[in-house]
């Protein structure tokens, strides 16, 4: 609960320096954005729930296990990425090896911060929320496509009140055994949201993707489809030139009704 407190001040300071810094340069999002869309796509962490402060303490506890320190403004830049990819990247950047084993210990200490409960981004979950009591009557299909192990999402999801939203969960952890990529398959590469448009049966091109990290973004447009960057306090200075148009703290999310045809 200590590091709990802790989070929820750090992030209520880092958010207002972003409320400051980004209130200049705040793209509108043209509303053809939204019409053309049938499939609206949410990422999870760090879009629906604020939970990176608290994969940040994991990845700590667990590589000070290992005796390497690790400090929150090292792990900004990594925020979106796989596990996988976020250890090779701590690795080259501490030149040394550890072992793969980390990753499960950073999951175990993971799970046992997320048991403590995790905040929902309240904007986006209300948005999220309207979009599916109203999806038959605007001809939508909701998915959500994360990084994460399925069966965090599922909690997470639960804890927010959006368990039963989506037509499409899908994981990269646990979802994407079809395809084959020795660098790996989990973003920022398109496979998730390939994969996503192929089960909803709707083309890329109609699809509306809101993602928080720059490899978020990248593997939706990689994928063709179209995103919206909505940057949070560990991921405002990514680089989102792939986006169509950036929300910076949540300003310009449309009524719902944009989506009728």
């Amino acid at each position: 609960m200590h590091h709990r407190m802790i989070s929820q001040i750090r992030n209520s300071i880092i958010f207002l320096i972003v409320l400051l810094a980004c209130g200049s340069v705040s793209l509108s999002a043209s509303s053809d954005l939204y019409r053309k869309a049938r499939v609206v796509i949410f990422d999870c962490d760090g879009v629906l729930v604020d939970t990176e402060y608290l994969k940040f303490l994991a990845w700590q506890e667990a590589l000070t296990s290992y005796n390497v320190d690790f400090s929150i403004e090292e792990y900004m830049p990594l925020v979106g990425h796989s596990s996988k990819n976020i250890l090779i990247m701590i690795e080259r950047s501490k030149r040394l090896k550890l072992p793969e084993q980390i990753i499960d210990l950073k999951n175990d200490k993971y799970k046992a911060l997320q048991k403590q409960g995790v905040e929902a981004i309240q904007p986006m979950v209300d948005f999220a929320k309207a979009l599916s009591k109203n999806k038959e009557r605007l001809a939508l299909k909701l998915g959500l496509a994360s990084s994460a192990p399925k069966e965090e999402i599922l909690i997470n999801l639960q804890e927010i009140g959006l368990e039963n939203a989506f037509d499409l969960v899908i994981s990269g952890s646990d979802d994407l055994e079809d395809y084959i990529d020795e660098e790996g398959k989990n973003k920022p590469k398109p496979y998730i949201y390939i994969e996503t448009a192929k089960r909803l049966n709707v083309l890329p091109e109609l699809c509306l993707v809101f993602e928080d990290t720059a490899a978020g973004v990248d593997a939706a447009a990689n994928a063709g489809m179209t995103v919206i960057a909505v940057p949070n306090q560990f991921t405002i200075n990514q680089d989102f030139s792939k986006a169509s148009t950036v929300l910076p703290a949540y300003e310009g999310l449309p009524s719902i009704e944009i989506f009728q045809q």
